[in-house]
C-alpha cells in the first residue's frame, strides 16, 4: 500500500510540475507578445518621430528656396495699389510638382529672366541617416487665401484639379469656392493700415518611413508668410548691426530693430518699447567697436520686454547683396534706393527715389542747375525753374570736423518750396523732392574765410525748414544732407524751451516729412559756417528740434580699425558744442539705417574737436503708425507661421 500510495503521489506531483510549467510557458509566451506588440508600438512611434522629422527637414528647405527666390525678385510700383510681383503657385517648382503653366519670364533680378523657375530638389537623403528608406509622396508650395482654403473630401469639392488644392470663396461668407489656379498670386491680408499686409503659402511634405508591420505617414503643413511693413513702424530701425554705448542717459519710447546683432553695453541706454534683432543679443559691445572696453553694466528694458529676436525685414524684401557681382552697377546695395540709376537695366526703377520725386534738381561740378519731372520732362524756364532756383543756393563752403575736411553745400531754401507748392506752382506735386551735387568724388576749389580750399566733399543742406507743404515733404539726396535749425515745428516750438513733449508751435500741426541722404547731419539754430573752421568753443549750440522721418547710412564699427560706428545715439551727426550752454536736440520721428555711407565717410570720434555731446531727447511720431511720409519705401520679412500634421 506504501509503495502504491508513493507511486501516486509521484504521479499527482508530475501532473503539477506539468501544470505549473504550462502555466508558466503560458504567462512567458503572454509576456513575450506583450512585449512584442510594446516593441511594435515604441518603434511605431520612433518611426512616427522620425518621419516628422524628416518632413520638417523637408518644410526647412522648402522654406529656404521660396525666401530665396522672393529675395531676388523684381518689384513694380504703383502708388495707387499693391503690385509687388507677387508671385504664383507656379514660381515654386519642386522636385516632385510643375504646376502649369510655367511663368515666362520668371522676374527675377539677378540671374536675368529665365524661362522657368529653378527646380527645389529634395534634401539629399543623407541629411536623415536615421532612417535612409524613406519615401516622398507629396513636396509642394502653393499659394493659399488668408484662410487657407483647400479642396477636397472634408471641405469641398475641387472645381479643378485634385484634392488639397487651393480655393477661394467666390464671396465672403458664400460657402461657394473657385479654384486658386497656379498661376494666381494669394489675395492679401490686411493689418492695421494700408501697407501692413501679407501673402501666405501652404507647404506640404508627406513622408512614409517603414516599420516592423507596415508603413507609418506623416503628413506635415506649414504656412509661409510675405508680410510687408513700413520702416517707419520702428522709432528706429537698422539693416547691420546696432549698437547703444551713450555716454549720456538716452531712452527710445517706441519700437526697435535690427536685422543684424543688438549691443547694449550701459545702464544709461532705456527701451520703453519692444526691442528685437535678427542675429543675436549682447549685454556688451561689438567685437569690432575698439572705442569701449571692460565691464559693461545692464541697460534698462520695459516691464515683461526683454531684446526678443525677430525676423530680418528686408527693404522691398530684397537682398541686394546677392547681386553685388552681378556686372550690373544698378543693384549693388540699398544705397541704390538713393542714387540716380546708372547705365543699363534698372532692376530698381519703380521704387528708386529718383523716379519717384515730382522734380529732380542736379547740380554739376560747375554749379549748373538741371531740373527735370518724373517722366524725364526738362524744366529749363518758366515759373516752376524760377521757383526751384530761387530756392537753391550752390557753391557754400563749410569745415566739417568729422570728415576732417571741407565740404561744397547746396543750400536749399524750404521756406520757398513750401511756398511754391501750397500756392500751386510746382504742379505735379507728389511730395518727393530729389536733389544732388552730382561732382562728389572730384576737387573743386572753394573759399571759406578768405582762404581757398579744395575739397572733394558734397552735401545739400535744408534751410528754413521749420514750416512745409501742406501735404508733407520728403527730401532725398545721395548725398549727405545738413539739416540745419528748427524743421517742421511751426517756428520756435516749447520744446526748445525745456518742455519736450510738445515739438510745434501753438497752430501748426508737423506735416509728413522724411529727408533720406547718404548722411544726415545736424546743424543748429546758430551755426555759423565761418565758425567752422574754428574750435568748438566758437561753435556753440543753441537748442534745436526736428520733426521727420530720417533715412541715412552709418560707418560701421572697425571701418577705421579701432573706430566705433557712434551706436543708434549717434545716426544723426553733430558738429557743434552743445554742451556749454546744455543745449538739447529733441527729436520725433523715426530713424532707419539702410546702408553704409559711401560719401559721408569720416568715422565717429567722442572727443577731439568735431563736437560735445547734446542733450538728446528721441522720441517716436506715432502719427508715422498710421500715415507715411510722401514716397514709398517698404520693408518684407519671410516668416514661417502655424504647422500641423497628420500621421496614418
Amino acid at each position: 500500500m506504501k509503495i502504491k500510495t508513493h507511486k501516486r503521489e509521484t504521479a499527482n506531483g508530475l501532473v503539477v510540475v506539468i501544470s505549473v510549467v504550462a502555466t508558466i510557458l503560458a504567462l512567458l509566451g503572454s509576456a513575450v507578445s506583450y512585449t512584442v506588440h510594446v516593441s511594435r508600438l515604441a518603434q511605431r512611434s520612433r518611426k512616427t518621430a522620425t518621419a516628422m522629422e524628416i518632413a520638417d527637414g523637408h518644410l526647412e528647405f522648402l522654406f529656404t528656396n521660396w525666401r530665396n527666390i522672393y529675395r531676388t525678385t523684381k518689384m513694380s510700383y504703383d502708388s495707387g495699389g499693391t503690385d509687388y510681383a507677387l508671385l504664383g503657385t507656379n514660381f515654386f517648382y519642386t522636385a516632385s510638382y510643375h504646376p502649369s503653366p510655367a511663368p515666362t519670364p520668371v522676374p527675377y533680378m539677378s540671374p536675368s529672366p529665365a524661362p522657368t523657375p529653378p527646380i527645389i530638389s529634395l534634401p539629399a537623403t543623407t541629411n536623415f541617416p536615421t532612417e535612409p528608406n524613406y519615401t516622398v509622396t507629396q513636396y509642394r508650395i502653393q499659394a493659399v487665401d488668408p484662410m487657407v482654403d483647400l479642396c477636397g473630401p472634408a471641405t469641398t469639392p475641387c472645381p479643378t484639379g485634385t484634392s488639397e488644392d487651393a480655393v477661394k470663396e467666390t464671396s465672403f461668407g458664400s460657402g461657394t469656392y473657385t479654384s486658386l489656379t497656379p498661376a494666381m498670386v494669394p489675395p492679401a491680408a490686411y493689418g492695421p493700415n494700408t501697407w501692413q499686409y501679407s501673402y501666405f503659402y501652404l507647404a506640404a511634405v508627406d513622408v512614409t518611413v517603414p516599420t516592423l508591420n507596415g508603413n507609418v505617414t506623416a503628413k506635415v503643413r506649414r504656412v509661409f508668410e510675405k508680410r510687408f511693413d513700413n520702416p517707419w513702424t520702428y522709432a528706429m530701425f537698422y539693416v547691420d548691426d546696432l549698437e547703444f554705448q551713450p555716454a549720456y542717459a538716452l531712452s527710445i519710447d517706441g519700437p526697435i530693430h535690427t536685422n543684424g546683432n543688438l549691443y547694449v553695453g550701459t545702464s544709461n541706454f532705456t527701451a520703453l518699447d519692444r526691442l528685437g534683432y535678427g542675429g543675436a543679443y549682447v549685454n556688451g559691445y561689438s567685437p569690432l567697436d575698439g572705442q569701449h572696453a571692460g565691464a559693461a553694466s545692464a541697460p534698462n528694458f520695459a516691464a515683461g520686454l526683454p531684446p526678443a529676436q525677430e525676423s530680418p525685414f528686408l527693404p522691398f524684401g530684397w537682398n541686394l547683396s546677392l547681386n553685388a557681382a552681378d556686372g550690373s552697377t544698378n543693384n549693388d546695395s540699398y544705397h541704390e534706393l538713393i542714387e540716380r540709376p546708372g547705365a543699363g537695366t534698372d532692376a530698381l526703377a519703380n521704387v528708386r527715389y529718383y523716379n519717384q520725386a515730382s522734380y529732380r534738381v542736379l547740380i554739376d561740378v560747375n554749379n549748373t542747375i538741371t531740373i527735370t519731372k518724373s517722366d524725364g520732362t526738362s524744366i529749363a524756364n518758366g515759373s516752376i525753374y524760377n521757383a526751384i532756383t530761387g530756392a537753391i543756393q550752390s557753391n557754400q563752403t563749410i569745415q566739417d570736423n568729422r570728415e576732417g575736411t571741407y565740404v561744397r553745400l547746396v543750400n536749399l531754401d524750404v521756406s520757398k518750396i513750401t511756398t511754391a507748392v501750397n500756392n500751386g506752382t510746382l504742379t505735379g506735386w507728389n511730395g518727393v523732392l530729389y536733389i544732388a551735387d552730382t561732382s562728389a568724388g572730384t576737387n573743386v576749389n572753394q573759399t571759406i574765410n578768405g582762404v581757398q580750399v579744395a575739397t572733394p566733399k558734397r552735401g545739400i543742406r535744408l534751410k528754413n525748414g521749420a514750416t512745409l507743404p501742406t501735404n508733407g515733404l520728403t527730401v532725398v539726396s545721395e548725398n549727405p544732407i545738413y539739416i540745419q535749425g528748427n524743421y517742421n515745428t511751426g517756428g520756435n516750438p516749447p520744446s526748445n524751451s525745456g518742455t519736450f513733449t510738445d515739438p510745434d508751435v501753438n497752430g501748426y500741426t508737423r506735416k509728413g516729412a522724411a529727408v533720406i541722404g547718404d548722411a544726415i547731419n545736424i546743424l543748429s539754430g546758430a551755426w555759423s559756417d565761418n565758425n567752422s573752421t574754428q574750435s568748438t568753443s566758437n561753435r556753440v549750440a543753441t537748442n534745436t528740434t526736428v520733426n521727420a522721418a530720417l533715412v541715412g547710412g552709418i560707418v560701421p564699427s572697425g571701418a577705421s580699425g579701432s573706430s566705433y560706428s557712434g551706436g543708434g545715439e549717434n545716426f544723426v551727426r553733430f558738429l557743434e558744442d552743445w554742451n556749454k550752454n546744455s543745449s538739447t536736440f529733441t527729436y520725433y520721428g523715426s530713424m532707419v539705417q539702410l546702408f553704409q555711407s559711401q560719401q559721408g565717410t569720416g568715422i565717429w570720434t567722442g572727443s577731439g574737436n568735431t563736437y560735445k555731446q547734446a542733450s538728446m531727447h528721441f522720441y517716436y511720431d506715432t502719427n508715422y503708425g498710421t500715415t507715411a511720409p510722401p514716397g514709398n519705401l517698404q520693408i518684407a520679412a519671410y516668416l514661417q507661421q502655424q504647422r500641423w500634421y497628420q500621421v496614418y
